[in-house]
């Protein structure tokens, strides 16, 4: 849709969603605005990326299980979050992320909502929440290392 500003008289776009890479999402504030510009309720860690509703974050990660990105990982690994629960995401053969997969995962990864929250997010690196023993590896990590680049795109879909 072309709209007209009334500050300006001129006619731009209004309808962004055809340009954006998963239509329907929340757009993600711009971050050359600066600490004044208000941040969209979407974006804000009281939303449906909190730890109160692990599965509406994992549901917006679906859209990642790729065949490309599939034959890059080619590992079942599991994300246990305690009390929280588990989810297994089976980058091997189904292209599935499951609360309720039962699949032996190849790597298992042990941390609560909120590191990996902060992780996807990129206020910490898996590397030195390892390391600070914020999360804990179950399984052959050099497997679990081919999962950074995953996690780092998992940013893009909160």
């Amino acid at each position: 849709a072309v709209g007209i500003n009334a500050e300006y008289g001129e006619e731009g776009v209004t309808d962004l969603d055809q340009y954006h890479n998963c239509p329907g999402a929340p757009l993600l504030p711009d971050f050359f605005l600066g600490d004044n510009y208000p941040v969209p309720e979407s974006y804000s860690s009281d939303s449906d990326s909190s730890g109160g509703s692990i599965g509406k974050m994992m549901e917006k990660f679906r859209p990642l299980m790729t065949p490309e990105v599939m034959h890059k990982t080619a590992i079942v690994f599991a994300l246990d979050f305690g009390d929280g629960g588990k989810w297994t995401f089976d980058m091997k053969d189904k292209g599935t992320i499951s609360d309720t997969d039962e699949t032996p995962a190849d790597v298992t990864f042990q941390m609560t909502e909120d590191v990996f929250l902060k992780i996807v997010k990129g206020e910490m690196q898996s590397t030195a929440a390892f390391m600070a023993g914020q999360m804990k590896i179950q399984g052959n990590l050099m497997e679990a290392m081919k999962l950074e680049g995953l996690f780092k795109k998992m940013k893009t879909k909160l």
